[in-house]
């Protein structure tokens, strides 16, 4: 892992997806099967994939470049595949990090296990899978027979797209955690768009330049994964991150596929989108419009050390505003952003930690809407809050870790959450001037 971007899970499931999962659950026009115990038969199983492997290669003018190992996997194992990978990504403490983020947000009760929370859902959902270190497919025990094909279509097309772009390396090279899941939303979008175009091929039609086919496809998936009971028991961001890549992924490479055709399979690949931004709306991918890192606001915090940081993308966002105030909020003011920043400091016993965040957004109407909006954040999150001052600019007051001040600056909102009492912090933000913790 990079100590620069020690948040690698905003990726909540990206590590997750960076093993190859792919979730058979999302397999659009399939609907939710019971998992049966029935062990395949493995030649039978497998030897599908060699009669499919030409209509994959067909659909993404890609050729396979190599046989493609393929074998059988339990439940059990499934498990302990996903366990080993997060332990070989060294993701223990980067799991940490992320837990304190989802928590210091309001995304998740302080004693959420995502680890633990990430496993079950995948082990529940998982019917086949592409393993890109060991670069093999595999297919569960219990995937009911009428589902093979369609799970085996989405595997082949990340093996595929791993012969020719290598998608280790390609999540590898990613800079920020919102970039990770953009990148992800490449590898599961393109598979799910593979996926649902075969499928369609069967009764003659297509999904080339059909975007409200692919966007019907891309919502089936979303009602579908409900019938998972473990799955539908996550906290609202967890279900949404691992969602992400399929379905708003599936919904780009639909745009990427209508703008460039076959050379869209590549062109993903070889210029990643930079942000969730990027893959919510393709035409700043195609504008290839950069997200800018605001400054965070300055204070001073002797005794304390920066423990992670990164980015919060208009994922997050989007998510935040969902949870705390409505559909229709996150609707209204996520499109709107433009920037955020994050980093954590926590005390020698670890015992406090201080959220430092700071958001661009379009204008400084957009701004101050996101300014009021966030307060509304911070009474939906926390348990008690008292504010203590109040204007059109600055709002502070205690919480549940410490105090906060919010402010407002032109197109910038900023916050300190979780200040001890002998904190000093300035009432700007940093425009100006770094603190000492830049």
């Amino acid at each position: 892992m990079k100590f620069n971007n020690p948040r690698v899970l905003s990726r909540t499931a990206t590590a997750i997806y960076a093993v190859g999962l792919a979730l058979a659950v999302l397999v659009v026009a399939v609907p939710a099967q019971s998992q049966s115990s029935t062990t395949l038969d493995r030649s039978s199983a497998l030897a599908k994939i060699d009669e499919m492997i030409g209509d994959v290669e067909r659909i993404m003018g890609l050729k396979a470049l190599a046989p493609i190992p393929r074998d059988l996997l339990t439940r059990e194992e499934i498990n302990s595949l996903v366990s080993s990978r997060l332990k070989e990504e060294d993701a223990a403490e980067s799991i940490h990090d992320e837990e304190l983020f989802l928590q210091l947000f309001g995304f998740v009760e302080k004693r959420f296990d995502l680890a633990e929370g990430v496993i079950d859902t995948l082990t529940e959902q998982a019917t086949a899978l592409y393993d890109y270190k060991t670069k093999t497919l595999y297919l569960s025990t219990w995937t009911p027979e009428d589902m093979q094909e369609y799970a085996l279509v989405h595997e082949l097309a990340h093996a595929l797209a791993d012969q020719h772009f290598d998608l280790g390396k390609y999540i590898d090279k990613s800079k920020s955690a919102d970039g990770d899941l953009a990148r992800s939303a490449v590898i599961e979008g393109q598979a799910s768009w593979v996926m649902t175009e075969w499928v369609m091929r069967q009764s003659g039609r297509s999904l080339r330049d059909n975007s409200q086919l692919a966007a019907a496809a891309a919502g089936a998936s979303r009602y579908e994964v409900t019938e998972y009971p473990v799955f539908s028991s996550q906290p609202l961001y967890l279900r949404e991150a691992m969602l992400f890549p399929y379905t708003q992924g599936m919904i780009f490479q639909q745009a990427v596929i209508d703008r460039y055709g076959d050379d869209g399979f590549s062109h993903v690949f070889r210029h990643p989108p930079a942000s969730t931004r990027q893959v919510i709306d393709a035409n700043t991918y195609f504008a290839a419009l950069q997200d800018p890192s605001p400054r965070l606001p300055r204070f001073k915090m002797r005794g304390f050390k920066r423990s992670s940081r990164g980015d919060v993308g208009q994922f997050d966002h989007r998510v935040l505003l969902q949870q705390h105030l409505s559909e229709r909020d996150a609707d209204r003011l996520a499109p709107r952003w433009r920037a955020g920043r994050y980093d954590i400091w926590k005390n020698a016993t670890g015992s406090e930690a201080v959220l430092r965040y700071a958001s661009d957004w379009a204008n400084a109407q957009a701004a101050e809407s996101y300014f009021t909006a966030y307060q509304q954040v911070l009474e939906s999150k926390w348990e008690k809050m008292d504010v203590t001052h109040r204007s059109d600019i600055r709002v502070e007051g205690v919480g549940d870790n410490g105090r906060f001040i919010i402010t407002l600056n032109r197109a910038r909102v900023t916050s300190l959450e979780g200040l001890p009492d002998n904190t000093m912090a300035s009432h700007t933000d940093s425009s100006n001037k770094q603190g000492p913790a830049e």
